[in-house]
């Protein structure tokens, strides 16, 4: 009878402990994937900064040149550099802003007689941001928003790149505008994502002022427009 009883009394302490040992790992593990969880979230979300370097090809259009006989624009690459910051408030989405200073104008020729003008902008655009799963090694990001363009230099070049005056006074301090970017970002670390964009903008307002001396009346307008590719890394704070 003691002999049983002792059997029967190992058999439920040996029980309870296996029971009380399967809730506690049960629990540590539900604690863990939780953990994990709300780490792996909080990764994805938060500010990130990102410095960018490209090189772009820019025009101006303008219907009444277009109609001029003879008229041609040419390609005219310049590169352009970014600095920006944004935050993710999910892990797909987020508002960005940036500070490009982009190297532009246009190259042309009227009747095989090559001229150029040489324009600086400081770029700021403000933008949504949307990528895919960023828990993966490759991930695909775009971004589209407003733009402001602050001139900051104006020149007119012959065919040889040699300064024929300043022409600053001709054209606006401030236009308005859109752009669109999409590519690929690539993660080094779990803080450090390298990048790259084709990036498209286009000025919705007159870059010529119409208001200058010299300005033709009845002249359409101007608008400045850029096309590139951009080449950054981007860092995570919070990882």
């Amino acid at each position: 009878m003691a002999q049983t009883a002792i059997c029967q009394f190992n058999t439920k302490l040996n029980l309870n402990f296996f029971m009380k040992t399967k809730v506690n790992l049960c629990t540590m593990l539900m604690l863990l994937a939780f953990l994990f969880a709300g780490s792996k979230t909080f990764a994805q979300q938060g500010v990130s900064f990102k410095a960018s370097a490209g090189a772009q090809t820019s025009w101006i259009f303008n219907s009444d040149d277009s109609d001029v006989d003879g008229f041609s624009q040419k390609f005219y690459l310049h590169p352009a550099f970014s600095l920006g910051a944004g935050y993710n408030f999910t892990d797909n989405l987020g508002l960005g802003l940036d500070v490009m200073y982009s190297f532009q104008g246009r190259k042309y020729e009227i009747d095989d007689v090559e001229a150029r003008l040489s324009m600086d902008y400081l770029k700021i655009p403000l933008y949504f941001h949307y990528n895919t799963n960023p828990a993966s090694q490759w991930m695909f990001s775009a971004n589209v928003g407003p733009q402001v363009g602050i001139l900051t230099r104006a020149k007119a070049l012959d065919s040889d790149g040699n300064e024929l005056g300043d022409i600053k006074d001709g054209y606006k301090d401030l236009t308005f505008g859109a752009f669109a970017s999409a590519g690929t970002e690539y993660k080094l670390t779990n803080n450090l994502n390298l990048f790259g964009l084709v990036r498209y903008d286009f000025d919705f307002s007159n870059c010529e002022d119409d208001e200058a001396a010299g300005f033709t009346d009845g002249r359409s307008s101007s608008h400045n427009s850029s096309l590139g590719i951009q080449l950054g890394v981007r860092y995570l704070l919070g990882k």
